[in-house]
């Protein structure tokens, strides 16, 4: 789902993702997408996508992993924060 090449200041995380198709049409877009949580490694990430969307199969969402970053040290308040 992404690479993972090493970076000096993130570490690369993966966050589980809720989509809340039976909401589609009746929300706004921001309101489809919730994090459940967020965790270290690849394997852990598809092993509770893959329970969680037997769990809730009939339940009209669907879970999917995302990899992203995770700041190591946050930036002090002299350092600018970058995107």
């Amino acid at each position: 789902m992404g690479t993972e090449a090493p970076n000096a200041k993130y570490d690369h995380v993966y966050a589980i993702i809720r989509l809340d198709e039976f909401l589609a049409g009746a929300a706004p877009a921001k309101n489809l997408i919730t994090v459940k949580k967020v965790v270290r490694s690849q394997e852990e990430a598809e092993r509770e996508v893959h329970r969680l969307n037997r769990l809730n199969a009939d339940k009209g969402c669907q879970y999917f992993y995302q990899i992203t970053r995770l700041e190591r040290e946050p930036a002090g308040p002299d350092q600018p924060i970058l995107s």
